[in-house]
Formats: C-alpha cells, sequence, structure tokens
C-alpha cells in the first residue's frame, strides 16, 4: 500500500505505526477540539480494513449521534483519501464493508456495558467521545476483547473535568514516560515536522509472573498516550511547508477570542487540557483558577481551621485553611480531605485528618468549623453520639485540642455566595481568598457547582448504577468554603447582608435600623412565635415605639423539644404572646398557661403564607426597625435577619419572613391607633 502524506496529519502517521505493533492494548487520544482526533482514526481504521482485512468496531456511548457524527466522518474520510470506491456504505444498519476483502467497519451505540459481546472477530475497538462512559463500560470492553493476536482499544475525548474517572483511574494510576514522536513506516522515515503533537507518553513496563509457568517475565509498555491541539491539525492551520492542508482564519480567529475572554474554555477546547468549562450560571462566577490557585504551603506559625460538611455520599469533605492577618486577611485553603467509602464515617474520616495533621507536624489547636446539622440527630451514628461530636472525641484521642466553632445555623446561601464572590471581585480591598493548585476536587467544585433561580446552590443528584445510591455529586466542599468564611469574617458578612438589597423588604438597600443605645419610649409590646417552621422555632418580640415597633429580639433556632419553647416564652413573659400553631400545640399551650401569668393566645396556621408575606411588605419597609447591635451579639438575631433578606416567594428560606408577617397582622389589627 503507498499512501499520500499529504493525505494525514500527524496523528494519522502515529496511528499507522501503532496499529502495526501488537504489544500495544491500548490508544488513548485526547485534546482540543479541531484536532483531528476522530478524524485521524477514520482515515487509519479504512486504511486498515484494507491492509488488514480484519472487522473493527466504532462505538459512541450513546447510539442515536452516530449517524450524524462519527459515521458521517468516516464517510468523509474515504472521501478525502480517495478509496470510497473501494467501500460499500450501508447507512441504514451503519455498517462500512470492505469491497476488497470483506472486511467490517461496524457502528455501535453503548447503553448497557452488559451488551458488549461477540468481539472475538473484532481486531480494533474505537470508543469516540470516552468522557461519556462509565468506568464499567471501559472495564467491560478490556475484559470481553478477547480471542485474537494483536487486539487493540483506541479512545478520543476532551479532557474536560479533573475528576472524572479516566483521570483519577487511568491516566493517575499509571507511570508516564515520554517517547520520541519519529515515526518510521515501511522503512521510509516520516519528516519530523510531520508527526509533532502537544505530547506522546507511554506507560511503563510491568514486573508480572507468568500464571501457568510460574516465570517472573518482563510485561512490556501496552499503552500510549497522544495529545493534540488546533495546532497538530493541518485542515486548521495548513501544512508546514504551506503547500497543503487548508489555514482556517475563522476557527483560528475563534481560538484566539476564547483565549483572551474565556481562558477555561480555551485551556479545554484549544489546548487539550484537564480543566472545567465555566457555562456563566456558576455559583462562584467570580473564582478564577489563575488568579485565585497558586502554590500554597502550610505555615507552622499559624492555627489550622477545618471546615467539614457531614455528607457521606460522595465523600465526606474537610478543607484546611489559614487565616493571615499579617497584610490585611488572607484565607488559604492549603489541603483537603475527600473521605470516600470505606472512610466515609465520622470516627473513620476524623482519623484520615489527624494522620494528616501528624504528617505536617501540627500540635496546636484546631479550629473545627461546618455545617450546623453535625449536631443534629439525623447524623447520630451507631455509639449515639452526633456527628460533629463523633469527630472531635476521635481527634481528641489522638492528641489533638479542638476548638468547636461550627455555627448554630448556617449562612444563608444566596448571601454567602455573593459575598464570597464579592472578595473575589475585589469589593473588599484588604480581603483575599486563595486556593492551594494541588486541591484539585475543590476547584473543580468551585468551578463547577452551579446556581439555582434563587441565588443558592443546585446540587444536581446523580445514580451510583452499581450501589443504586442517590447523591449530590458537588457543592460539598463550596459548603466547607462557605462555613469557614462567613465565620471568620463574620462581621464583613453580616455587615455585607444588612447593606445588599436581595427581596421585597429591601428599600433603598437598607432595611430600616433603631439605635438601642438611645432611650426610647415604649407604649406596647407584643410577642408572637410559630413552634415549627421548617422544623424551627422562631419568634419576634417586638416593642412599640410611637407608630413604629422595634424588634427587640427574636428566636431562631431548631428544637423538637417544647421545653425550649417555653423557656424561651418565660425569659420575656410578655403579654400578649401569640402562638401560631396546629392542633398538635394545644397540649402543650394549656399547660402553658397553667403555669405562667403571662396572657397566651393561639392562632390557626396560616394556609397561604407568602400571601400574607406579601401583604404585610410594605409594612416591614414603613413601620419596623431591627437591632443593628444585636446582629453582631446573637448568632439567633442574625440568623433571623439573613432568612429575612433571602425571601422570594420560590425560596425556602420562609421562616423569619412566616413569623414577621404574622406579627404584623397582630400589630396591625390590636396595636393601631386607627
Amino acid at each position: 500500500m503507498v499512501i499520500n502524506f499529504k493525505k494525514l496529519n500527524p496523528l494519522g502517521f502515529h496511528l499507522l505505526k501503532l496499529f502495526q505493533d501488537p504489544t500495544i492494548r491500548q490508544i488513548i487520544l485526547f485534546g482540543g477540539s479541531s484536532s483531528g482526533k476522530s478524524y485521524s482514526v477514520a482515515e487509519v481504521f479504512l486504511l486498515m480494513s484494507l491492509f488488514e482485512g480484519k472487522n473493527q468496531l466504532v462505538m459512541r456511548k450513546v447510539g442515536a449521534s452516530i449517524k450524524d457524527s462519527i459515521y458521517a466522518s468516516f464517510k468523509a474520510a474515504a472521501e478525502h483519501l480517495g478509496i470510497a470506491d473501494l467501500f460499500q456504505f450501508k447507512d441504514g444498519i451503519k455498517v462500512i464493508k470492505c469491497k476488497e476483502n470483506g472486511a467490517e467497519i461496524k457502528f455501535k451505540g453503548l447503553d448497557d456495558s452488559e451488551k458488549i459481546k461477540g468481539l472475538e472477530s473484532i481486531k480494533r475497538v474505537f470508543m469516540d467521545e470516552w468522557n461519556e462512559y462509565e468506568e464499567k463500560d471501559y472495564k467491560q470492553m478490556k475484559l470481553r476483547l478477547r480471542g485474537m493476536k494483536g487486539q487493540q482499544l483506541v479512545f478520543a475525548f476532551n479532557p474536560i473535568k479533573e475528576t472524572h474517572w479516566i483521570k483519577k483511574n487511568v491516566f493517575d494510576k499509571e507511570e508516564w514516560h515520554d517517547v520520541p514522536m519519529e515515526v518510521e513506516l515501511a522503512g521510509v522515515k516520516i519528516p519530523s515536522q510531520l508527526t509533532e503533537v502537544k505530547s506522546y507518553r507511554m506507560n511503563a513496563p510491568k514486573t508480572m509472573m507468568h500464571k501457568r509457568t510460574g516465570e517472573i517475565i518482563e510485561h512490556p509498555s501496552d499503552m500510549a498516550v497522544l495529545q493534540t491541539t488546533y495546532l497538530n491539525n493541518f485542515w486548521v492551520v495548513g501544512s508546514p511547508d504551506g503547500t497543503y492542508g487548508y489555514y482556517d482564519d475563522q476557527a483560528i480567529a475563534t481560538f484566539e477570542h476564547d483565549r483572551i475572554h474565556d481562558p477555561d474554555y480555551y485551556n479545554v477546547y484549544a489546548l487539550g487540557e484537564w480543566g472545567v468549562i465555566r457555562t456563566g450560571s456558576e455559583y462562584f462566577h467570580a473564582f478564577n483558577r489563575g488568579r485565585h490557585c497558586k502554590p500554597i504551603e502550610f505555615d507552622p506559625s499559624l492555627p489550622i481551621h477545618i471546615s467539614v460538611d457531614n455528607n457521606r455520599l460522595p465523600y465526606i469533605s474537610y478543607t484546611f485553611w489559614q487565616a493571615d492577618y499579617s497584610n490585611g486577611i488572607q484565607l488559604r485553603q492549603f489541603h483537603e480531605i475527600c473521605a470516600t467509602s470505606p472512610d466515609n464515617s465520622a470516627k473513620k474520616s476524623a482519623v484520615l485528618v489527624a494522620k494528616y495533621l501528624r504528617s505536617i507536624g501540627y500540635q496546636d489547636k484546631i479550629y473545627l468549623h461546618g455545617d450546623c446539622t453535625t449536631r443534629n440527630s439525623n447524623t447520630i451514628d451507631d455509639e449515639g453520639r452526633s456527628f460533629l461530636d463523633k469527630v472531635i472525641s476521635t481527634l481528641t484521642e489522638m492528641g489533638f485540642e479542638v476548638v468547636d466553632r461550627v455555627s448554630k445555623s448556617n449562612p444563608s446561601v444566596p448571601m454567602s455566595g455573593e459575598f464570597i464572590n464579592a472578595i473575589y471581585e475585589f469589593e473588599f480591598p484588604d480581603i483575599r481568598i486563595f486556593i492551594d493548585e494541588n486541591c484539585a476536587t475543590s476547584i473543580e467544585d468551585y468551578m463547577s457547582v452551579q446556581k439555582d433561580p434563587n441565588g443558592a446552590i443546585l446540587k444536581t443528584k446523580v445514580k451510583n448504577k452499581i450501589t443504586m445510591q442517590t447523591y449530590e455529586e458537588h457543592g460539598h466542599l463550596s459548603d466547607t468554603k462557605r462555613y469557614i468564611v462567613c465565620d471568620i469574617l463574620n462581621t464583613q458578612f453580616m455587615d455585607f447582608s444588612n447593606k445588599r438589597k436581595r427581596n421585597l423588604y429591601a428599600k433603598d438597600n437598607l432595611i430600616q435600623f433603631y439605635n438601642p443605645g438611645t432611650e426610647h419610649t415604649y407604649n406596647a409590646e407584643l410577642v408572637y412565635c410559630m413552634p415549627n417552621v421548617a422544623n424551627k422555632f422562631v419568634m419576634v418580640h417586638g416593642k412599640k415605639c410611637g407608630e413604629l415597633w422595634h424588634i427587640v429580639d427574636v428566636a431562631f433556632f431548631e428544637t423538637s423539644s417544647t421545653e425550649d419553647i417555653k423557656q424561651r416564652l418565660n425569659a420575656i413573659s410578655c403579654s400578649p404572646t401569640y402562638l401560631e400553631a396546629g392542633r398538635p400545640y394545644y397540649p402543650f399551650v394549656r399547660e402553658l398557661r397553667s403555669e405562667v401569668e403571662y396572657t397566651i393566645k393561639v392562632l390557626p396556621e396560616d394556609g397561604d403564607i407568602d400571601r400574607r408575606i406579601a401583604a404585610t411588605s410594605d409594612f416591614v419597609k414603613t413601620s419596623i426597625k431591627f437591632n443593628d447591635a444585636k446582629m453582631a451579639d446573637s448568632e439567633e438575631y442574625a440568623a433571623f435577619m439573613t432568612s429575612l433578606l433571602d425571601y422570594n416567594k420560590d425560596s425556602q428560606n420562609k421562616e423569619a419572613s412566616a413569623v414577621l408577617s404574622g406579627f404584623i397582622k397582630v400589630a396591625v389589627k390590636f396595636f393601631s391607633n386607627g
């Protein structure tokens, strides 16, 4: 066979060589778009059909996409090579048959890895868009492709996510070495400028024992990895000598535009590097990998803050931080632990934390931050203690002093996201957040997690098809960042929250506050509470000052105990105290009335809270004032205000708005001068 080299890209020459090497089992092609990966495979598959007379298989994960994608590429490649008349194209069943020797190239979709059968007569399988497959598809294909000498698997994909199973379980599991890009075919050395790709590597040989004889043998390198970019495609940039190919100035202009305006997209689709593609609806939209990631080492002179999210699937998340106040405020994440099964329990994950701290020689206090639900009964383990208690006790047993900094309530998801984005966008000149470039899972999470219509984190659920467990794929590491940033920068966060226009209560970007340091004359007071709003007890204690109401105190905490409610109401002992509740709370009210001297009145639950909130919103703007100082001193007051500022009709943050609207309804009906 004589081949006109002006018909091939550099990748085509390498494939011609590798396809004739029986020691090579797997050939991985990855890189940018327009780099000629799939098209080069199509050309060389056609040539090998003529040369070998063996059957070959081309696969896509979804069969419906074959006809207009990879099958069309094979037809175009045959026309380009001038060999279309040597093949019969059976479009209906998507088979290409060589007229010279009967060899077939079959095209199939893969919707179930168990359907990979009958590969004994297949010499070579091409899995296009490899990143769309599941790992079990890959494992099954390796097992099923057998029965013929020199069988090969070929893969092509764009490296979108660093946390993808291909990166973690294929690329990172092998030892790689660079190999020369020289190609010699039929005794002729191809000019080097025609064979250069971005990178060419092979895996290391392995020492193995022969399963039959017990002899120690050397298994040669059997995997080749070639990385390409659009610069390696002569039908985008033209041939080195300018005599063939095609210079596509429109395509090149598009890549250059992305290089300047969308570097993440350019990094993946032009340069073929591992990365994450931004969609424009990211929760941390201002996070920039180039600007906010750098090498960060543990500083022995600073204490360590650890933030934890206790979702067990896909992993329990720990991020390790230090706060440097020497020049403004720098929050630096220097490590991460993603405790997957079997380490995704409170104790086992804490052991991983302790082992890491010992490895860096840390012996000082640990400041532990995280999800407030780690204290709750829904995270109780088999020893009867909460997740947080279990983590703290394990770390203590292993010799560390732990300072519990887990807040009683989590920061508002939309507001904390806006706050962190504002830091990234330099709205706070003296505050910076940096992430160590080796925290790959964190970075991928920070870049990937999306924002829902209400500004919260969109935690899309996925199902593990082996365990059939459903879990949220992204957002857990992002949550740890939210917790610790809002804890350490609590003063700045609350100031930012109060001034941010968010909802129907905002007026000129500010809700109204009164000065608690000034003496006020009050002519009435009222307590209004709801015992169970999204599993929280919420209460408003207001005092009337002229025509205005000052919200002097609130309650905002999760509880399943009526005793907690009783203690809080008795501490105020306000007449009247209104309780909006369902029938299950009536016995509690009767008992409470028998014990106290202040007046308690019960109102039935309102069936349309959103309508009541909308009707009372103007009163909030004009006649309600809040205690600014109380927000700084009381976590409950701050959490109440955060919930209030986060309210919109479609959100879940209705607790504060619900109780405040009930308070206003009673205040207007029974305490209005009109």
